[in-house]
């Protein structure tokens, strides 16, 4: 089953049955019918639903707002902000989807050539528990704007999320066009061999991501995947560090470190280290475990007791190989761990060779530009890193072009921008989502050449 659960008050609050095979077939259907008539819209005609969705959306943030916080355990000042950006990605495909999908010309000397941007058909796209309003949004709003159908499968811990998004996009007029199901891992397999499917896009772990793209490249699928991450945050000597640690702190425990893109290995100059050390200290300090509900509220509890498991046991790992733990660490409930921070760290322990989720800060010491650099490569992943620097001109000349990751921002923390593509590179994933590239993974790219 599915099943939503208070991870603050640890209460069950409803469990839900997967979707039948019944029930899947007339969604397979509904979606494949829908999208023949979808797909010959105008933008005009389809931004139209869109933009009432954004409008829906900001209408029922508090409503929605609060279900992400019963159900997830964010605050609620947090899950407002998630519902607005779900609301922002909405108006600008409205507005520029037609921009984006303009066809590319190209002058040749006996005729001209174009490529046209078509929709492919219906999609399945499998969803995570950490941003479950704006990881949905941010990869089904592109999409339909490009003319293609939705199949959501969310994750198993937000049915309530799942079945508010499936209302909000009904009453936006897109009943058919768009259409969440609970499935099981057997039937997520089935959905994407189904030949009425085109593609699959994923956000989740990098064992999940695989899995879904075995079946997709048996079934010659296309699928984008945006899987974990492992990000460097690089403090240099030369940077204002209380720029960096207040940086720092926000991105680490915004969802309580439940986040791909938040900074999990923090890299500092040996000149800087014990400045930065003092100030993260005394940051924290202003971080407190609170009820998600309360406005005052900054920081919730973890979604689940198996993430906390999991991150505990990274931390118990690497402390047993020399790190110590020199602030926080305690485990004061089933889904809470204190700001954990964590020094005498080596590359080969858990917390840093492992995707950490949860608000847990590894300080690693480093002598120079060169080997920060060296270090934040070394990892399985590649989705952002950060850099804070006072230099800029050399931070793009030399150390962007080196950091192997899909984004990489400077002096300012990593975070996804809705008309700037994202994803990654290594085990973080395949395609982009967001911006012109984004709304152009789900389309076939067709050439056309008309002789002069």
């Amino acid at each position: 089953v599915y099943a939503s659960k208070n991870p603050y008050t640890h209460e069950l609050l409803e469990t839900y049955e997967f979707t039948s095979s019944e029930e899947l077939e007339n969604t397979l259907n509904a979606s494949q019918l829908a999208f023949q008539s979808f797909s010959k819209l105008s933008f005009q005609a389809r931004a139209e639903k869109i933009r009432l969705l954004g409008n829906l959306i900001r209408e029922r943030k508090n409503d929605l707002a609060r279900l992400m916080t019963i159900e997830m355990g964010k605050p609620i000042t947090h899950s407002i902000s998630e519902i607005l950006k779900c609301a922002e990605c909405c108006d600008y495909y409205a507005e520029n989807a037609e921009r984006l999908l303009h066809p590319i010309t190209y002058d040749l000397p006996d005729g001209r050539s174009y490529v046209r941007f078509e929709p492919i058909g219906p999609l399945l796209v499998i969803m995570p528990f950490n941003f479950p309003y704006w990881t949905p949004f941010k990869a089904v709003v592109p999409h339909l704007m490009s003319g293609n159908t939705i199949i959501l499968k969310h994750d198993e811990n937000m049915p309530q999320v799942s079945a508010a998004i499936d209302q909000i996009t009904t009453d936006a007029g897109l009943e058919h066009e768009f259409k969440c199901v609970r499935l099981t891992i057997e039937q997520i397999g089935q959905v994407i061999a189904d030949k009425r499917v085109q593609g699959v896009h994923i956000t989740g772990s990098v064992r999940a991501g695989r899995s879904v793209a075995e079946i997709a490249g048996r079934n010659l699928k296309k699928c984008v995947l945006e899987l974990g991450g492992s990000d460097p945050f690089i403090v240099l000597r030369d940077c204002n560090i209380k720029n960096a640690v207040k940086s720092a702190v926000i991105r680490r425990l915004n969802a309580c470190g439940q986040v791909c893109i938040a900074p999990k290995r923090f890299i500092i100059e040996e000149p800087v280290f014990d400045e930065f050390y003092r100030e993260l200290i005394q940051e924290l300090e202003n971080w407190k475990f609170g009820d998600p509900l309360n406005e005052a509220t900054k920081l919730g509890p973890l979604a689940r007791e198996d993430i906390l498991t999991n991150i505990a046991g990274q931390v118990e790992r690497s402390v047993h190989m020399g790190a110590q733990v020199v602030y926080g660490g305690r485990v004061l409930s089933s889904t809470q761990l204190e700001p954990t921070v964590m020094i005498n760290i080596t590359q080969h322990m858990p917390v840093m060779k492992e995707e950490t989720f949860g608000p847990v800060f590894p300080l690693y010491k480093v002598g120079s530009v060169e080997e920060a650099i060296e270090v934040a490569n070394n990892t399985e992943y590649g989705l952002g890193a950060t850099v804070y620097t006072g230099n800029i001109q050399r931070a793009e000349e030399e150390i962007i072009p080196k950091i192997q990751a899909g984004m990489i921002f400077i002096n300012d923390v990593t975070k996804s921008l809705v008309p700037v593509p994202f994803g990654g590179i290594k085990n973080s994933g395949l395609g982009r989502e967001l911006g012109e590239i984004g709304i152009r993974e789900f389309t076939v790219m067709k050439t056309v050449f008309i002789k002069s």
